[in-house]
């Protein structure tokens, strides 16, 4: 099971809080659960929970951030679920995905792909966890050996842009981690426990 922390960055590599993460293959796909401390927009703490399935589809996401909470389950054609005690439907595809500020999402959409695309994605504001549908591109960049802070690890480097506003950044995904994303999400520590991809010197 890999465990460790991000720095938490506001987008421009200026430090807004930590990530503690763990993430492990189950016995019908994949879940990672982690608790965040940022202080952006103002400081509160978050709980990531995503489950997804063997084709890394999200099959089911709880979001907490103290003042609104989230939870969504893929069932078909629709993403059903209850945001604050009111119940919600979202169109839901199977090329749609899923997308929060949380380097899991990226590591799901990353590992759905094998080439570069434009997506339709669910969305989920921070702090608010108000859902809505966005277009994001993921460009595929090629494998190499990325450096972060706790090591050098072979990844698989994207180009992520939103289409909606314009803003991109390069990450890089080895195996079910987010080893590195510009501006947002910086590996502290880390531990690759039996499951996880380990740094390569």
């Amino acid at each position: 099971m890999p465990t460790g922390r991000y720095v938490v960055m506001d987008g421009d590599g200026n430090p807004a809080g930590i990530e503690d993460f763990r993430c492990a293959p189950g016995p019908a796909g994949w879940r990672y659960v982690s608790d965040i401390r940022t202080k952006d927009p103002e400081p509160h703490s978050e709980v990531v929970d995503l489950v997804v399935d063997a084709s890394w589809r999200p099959v089911r996401t709880r979001i907490a951030t103290g003042e609104h909470e989230l939870v969504l389950t893929g069932d078909g054609g629709v993403l059903a679920g209850v945001r604050d005690g009111s119940s919600l439907e979202l169109p839901w595809g199977p090329d749609t995905h899923l997308d929060y500020l949380s380097p899991a999402f990226n590591a799901a959409t990353a590992n759905r792909l094998s080439a570069t695309a434009e997506l339709d994605v669910v969305f989920i504001a921070a702090v608010t966890c108000e859902p809505r549908l966005v277009r994001q591109r993921y460009e595929l960049l090629g494998d190499e050996v990325v450096s972060t802070p706790v090591g050098r690890f072979e990844a698989r480097g994207w180009r992520h842009t939103s289409l909606d506003s314009g803003w991109a950044a390069e990450l890089w995904v080895a195996a079910d981690v987010v080893v590195a994303f510009e501006g947002l999400f910086e590996l502290e520590s880390y531990e690759p426990g039996a499951s996880g991809p380990s740094p390569v010197g």
